[in-house]
């Protein structure tokens, strides 16, 4: 069997002149209910790697989660522990690789002081929002004068690295 000029054009896909196919793409895509699925499915899409690029940026932060290693608030003889101001506070401490926080939380204050003890920056959250931010001192003091309701948990970061702490009731 040979194969004819003739033969081997009409064996050719209409589609392999790069002009005749952009030509049946722009008329399938001209038609509205066509259109309409495809943009539809691009939005979809669209979003689904929005949520995704979200839950990646939570997931890196629930990585960087500081281990409470010593929190006054569980131990029995708490109860009758005061400190310096006179009222009842309760004393964490949260443990990472490279950067720790010891906290002391009161009924109108947070404080506490990051270690390794030098410059850093605190940052203060709740679910929905960020209440407060301060840097701290040169040896990685902090003092929030803030009562926020509900739970709250502590971004800090300073030269050895960024964590946050696990969430408390406030």
């Amino acid at each position: 069997m040979s194969w004819h000029s003739d033969d081997r054009t009409r064996a050719q896909s209409p589609w392999a002149d790069d002009d005749a196919l952009g030509a049946n793409l722009a008329t399938a895509v001209a038609g509205a209910d066509l259109y309409d699925r495809v943009l539809a499915s691009a939005d979809l899409a669209f979003r689904a790697h929005r949520g995704m690029v979200e839950a990646r940026g939570g997931l890196e932060m629930d990585l960087m989660l500081l281990q409470l290693v010593y929190d006054s608030g569980s131990l029995e003889a708490s109860a009758g522990v005061r400190d310096r101001s006179g009222g009842t506070s309760r004393t964490l401490v949260f443990e990472g690789d490279a950067l720790s926080v010891e906290v002391e939380v009161e009924t109108t204050s947070i404080e506490g002081q990051l270690i390794p003890p030098r410059p850093g920056h605190v940052t203060l959250r709740t679910p929905s929002d960020d209440v407060a931010s301060v840097d701290t001192d040169d040896v990685g003091y902090f003092r929030f004068d803030v009562r926020p309701d509900g739970p709250l948990r502590l971004e800090c970061s300073n030269g050895e690295g960024t964590c946050v702490t696990q969430w408390l009731p406030y």
